[in-house]
């Protein structure tokens, strides 16, 4: 599982290297690669290892063949118009492949202190990646993120050590599944404190609240790519790595001490999300909040567990393909319009640039969680399963109160982008580009189809994959 990676790696540093003409074959090499990875896996060329690792992959791999189909035209406009030298644009490429490859290894990997190399990888490389604009407000969003997460970094590495020293574990057991039965537990005290622990680490890098103050800041200045690769997947890989731990953790001690904090940190995360979203009017930070309250439906899936656990899962398929087509149409109008606030001149979407607007009227619908978008299906499937519980019954109810209310921020506040109130003349329509509007067209089918046509595509591995998760203990 480590050759995928070592392969990105390499054609990170073939892009510090390669000649000025030739940069731009490396990433386009990268998607044919992610391709051939899919069909091989589909056909059965090869098997990442188990049906969880299979899925957070194939999300991976097609998140980030349609960011790096984006990113070529949206990086050459965005060059032009700031100036950006050679040696920026060449080590904004080297560094997202890098970054890439971290994503990767979040999905392969099954050694926990690996995972968590990969996911300070990930960390590291995006704050580089965040910084690339160089403006004043770049800087400082990069820096908060660095210190921010860094220190949960290492609230991480430390109760991971400690709740797997206290589970008994020799280190060449720390592995994902690696217990078939119930072991004595050494030190079940500690197991929970370093659970505890680990939790509030990787909550931190999966922007969850209370730990959340980094992200609003990163998501809107980082470039729309990086912008949606962090919340897509680096967001959804933090948090995935605690329900795998938690998935050990749980044979030692109750799941219900480990399920509460996902519980509560999703809650929070709904809480701060709804707080804030009506009153942005930065697109970029609007879709930032929308992270915020995502990774919390996530969080508050894993933490319900049983059909909610399945429907966190499809979520991170959903929320990654509406999020991508939200950032990366939030790059578009910020190129189009030299700014994506809805209180200078990004307004009148719907006029001006058609398309762009209604693929932005298109995500909206999808990440409120309107039907028959495929975020609607993952929501209801956690949304039923919370209810389904006696015990999660009042969690789940508050959760579709605060859903309520983000829903109403955000319709409250779109039409800030997609009409011009009070102008008696159109203005002028301004010229879209097809390269831009490409890879967000594929990605609206996923949008529209997705919720219910991705596990039909995928029908063994999904099956395979519902079935695993109905058994987690979780």
């Amino acid at each position: 599982m480590i050759v995928p990676v070592i392969i990105l790696v390499v054609l990170a540093g073939i892009q510090f290297v390669v000649p000025r003409a030739l940069m731009v074959w490396v990433p386009r090499f990268v998607i044919a690669i992610f391709g051939l990875s899919l069909l091989g896996i589909w056909v059965g060329w090869w098997h990442p290892p188990g049906p969880t690792a299979t899925w957070f992959f194939d999300v991976v791999a097609l998140i980030s063949m349609l960011a790096l189909w984006f990113s070529e035209p949206y990086l050459i406009e965005e060059a032009r118009q700031h100036d950006w030298s050679i040696k920026r644009v060449r080590y904004y490429q080297g560094i997202l492949l890098l970054f890439l490859g971290s994503l990767v290894a979040v999905a392969l990997w099954t050694n926990f202190l690996f995972l968590w190399m990969a996911i300070e990888t990930a960390t590291l490389t995006s704050v580089y990646l965040v910084s690339v604009p160089n403006s004043r407000g770049a800087i400082e969003a990069s820096w908060r993120y660095l210190l921010v997460t860094e220190a949960g970094g290492l609230a991480a590495l430390v109760g991971t050590v400690i709740s797997l020293t206290g589970m008994g574990l020799p280190f060449d057991a720390w592995h994902v599944g690696v217990i078939t039965g119930t072991l004595p537990v050494v030190h079940p005290q500690w197991v929970l404190v370093g659970a505890l622990m680990a939790l509030v680490g990787y909550a931190t890098k999966a922007g969850l609240a209370p730990f959340h103050n980094w992200l609003p800041d990163a998501h809107s200045e980082a470039p729309a790519t990086i912008s949606a690769l962090l919340s897509g997947l680096k967001l959804a890989g933090a948090i995935l790595i605690v329900f795998r731990l938690f998935g050990v953790l749980s044979q030692g001690i109750p799941a219900y001490d480990l399920k509460d904090g996902l519980i509560g940190l999703g809650l929070l995360s709904l809480v701060v999300a709804a707080s804030f979203v009506a009153f942005q009017r930065d697109l970029k930070r609007m879709w930032a909040y929308s992270s915020i309250e995502h990774i919390g439906l996530i969080s508050l899936g894993m933490g319900f567990g049983g059909i909610a656990l399945v429907g966190a899962l499809l979520h991170v398929f959903t929320h990654a393909s509406s999020k991508t087509l939200l950032f990366q149409n939030a790059g578009s109008v910020r190129l189009l319009y030299r700014t994506s606030r809805s209180d200078q001149s990004a307004k009148g979407l719907l006029m001006r640039t058609p398309w762009t607007g209604s693929l932005l009227a298109l995500g909206t619908a999808a990440i409120i969680g309107l039907p028959p978008f495929a975020p609607f299906w993952s929501e209801w499937l956690i949304l039923v399963g919370g209810f389904l519980q006696p015990e999660n019954r009042v969690w789940d109810i508050i959760a579709m109160g605060l859903l309520v209310v983000i829903f109403t921020g955000v319709v409250l506040r779109m039409p800030g982008w997609l009409w011009t109130p009070g102008k008696k003349t159109a203005l002028p329509r301004i010229n879209e580009s097809w390269a831009l509007l490409s890879p967000n067209l594929v990605l609206a089918v996923f949008v529209i189809g997705g919720g219910i046509g991705v596990p039909w595509l995928m029908h063994p591995l999904w099956h395979h994959l519902v079935i695993h998760l109905m058994k987690s203990r979780v």
